[in-house]
């Protein structure tokens, strides 16, 4: 069962992790994608404009030339300029041109390679220039650059995503683990109280002398504790609340406690605790016999269990409450606001397995039985019941 959990729990991890990392590589590529369209636009664009300028500033040049008769050398003009420039007759032919690629004259702009071109007609034949056109170099390498720094961010983006996804999946699985941890400890703990009581019936059978007072108490406290195990199991396990409900009737509670009396008094007396009991009033409830037999022995028990060598319990039944105090080990306050959970045990210095006090408060919640408690370390812990 515990391997199964363990397995279940990686499975859990992996399936969180796959699907984290998964949508947010989706996520992040989906962004780095329209990140990357909107810089070669931006890029491109700006790009656009400023050859625009550049062809504009020419065909200024050229028409004020032609139209003030000044002289003007194309030639010039190429050698000076920052970019590659080519002016073309009306046949597309070369007046005086630096670039060597093979010009489309159909297209406005057009990218080659690494290479953007321009063609400008805005000169209108003056000088005998129908076309300018301007290259630029190095888009390529701007394009390839914008990729590897996306796909670089993209991939650290990704190693921190999965760090974080990692860590965050534990975090998501610790309860899970949690249970698990608590069901595993539950196991050991309930083979350990059942392994006592059985092996003290099992030396108590294989003893030569049976029929003696003291082997028949230790037969009869051992039976008792393995049928309090089997009640507390099956009256959580297994019991539903419907089938509580059919045989709820007033109760006398103090009968009830004068009956269990008889066996925790048994083994109080086994751990030198002395238990006193005080019924001041008469307290009648409606509830399930096996329900209130199951409250009050776990809480006695406990008392029993969790007190000190020639420690003290007192029970007071007065004004429809129940108060059941001891001078035990008490509760530390870190874990008093989890002693009602399943399978919890706030010290492992004696033996249980975590479902007495998760018992008692169901069966507080299932009848409305209200529920306090106090606790000091090394002083004792007192529980009141209000009917």
């Amino acid at each position: 069962m515990v391997i199964y959990l363990i397995k279940e729990e990686r499975r859990t991890l992996y399936r969180f992790l796959f699907l984290y990392l998964g949508s947010s590589f989706t996520l992040f590529a989906v962004i780095a994608y329209l990140f990357y369209i909107q810089e070669y636009r931006f890029f491109y664009d700006k790009l656009h404009a400023e050859m625009e300028m550049d062809a504009s500033r020419l065909a200024s040049q050229i028409i004020t030339a032609h139209m003030s008769g000044s002289k003007l050398s194309l030639n010039e003009v190429v050698d000076k300029s920052t970019n590659k420039v080519g002016f073309y007759n009306s046949k597309h032919k070369p007046i005086a041109s630096n670039i060597e690629s093979k010009i489309d004259f159909s297209k406005e702009i057009y990218e080659d390679g690494n290479r953007m071109f321009l063609i400008n007609k805005s000169t209108l034949g003056h000088l005998g220039v129908y076309t300018i056109v301007i290259e630029r170099d190095g888009i390529g390498n701007f394009v390839t650059n914008l990729q590897k720094k996306i796909i670089l961010s993209l991939f650290l983006i990704y190693i921190i995503l999965a760090i974080v996804g990692y860590f965050l999946a534990k975090l998501f699985i610790k309860p899970i683990q949690m249970k698990r941890i608590q069901l595993d400890n539950f196991i050991k703990d309930s083979t350990h109280e059942l392994n006592t009581p059985i092996t003290a019936l099992m030396l108590s059978i294989e003893s030569p002398r049976l029929v003696t007072p003291k082997n028949i108490e230790r037969i009869k406290l051992s039976a008792n504790r393995i049928s309090e195990i089997h009640k507390d199991l099956s009256y959580l396990m297994l019991e539903s609340k419907t089938n509580r409900a059919k045989i709820v009737k007033d109760l006398y509670l103090n009968e009830v406690i004068k009956e269990e009396l008889r066996y925790l008094s048994l083994l109080a007396e086994k751990r030198r605790v002395k238990l006193t009991v005080n019924y001041i009033d008469d307290i009648y409830f409606k509830i399930d016999r096996e329900s209130f037999i199951r409250l009050i022995h776990n809480l006695i028990s406990n008392s029993i269990k969790y007190n000190t060598i020639n420690g003290y319990i007192y029970i007071t039944l007065e004004k429809n409450s129940i108060t059941i105090k001891d001078t035990g080990i008490g509760i530390h306050k870190e874990h008093q606001s989890e002693i009602y959970k399943r399978f919890y045990r706030a010290t492992n210095k004696v033996g249980g397995f975590g479902l007495g006090l998760n018992i008692v408060y169901n069966v507080c919640r299932d009848y409305g039985i209200k529920i306090d408690f106090k606790s000091e370390v090394d002083i004792g812990t007192t529980f009141i019941l209000t009917f």
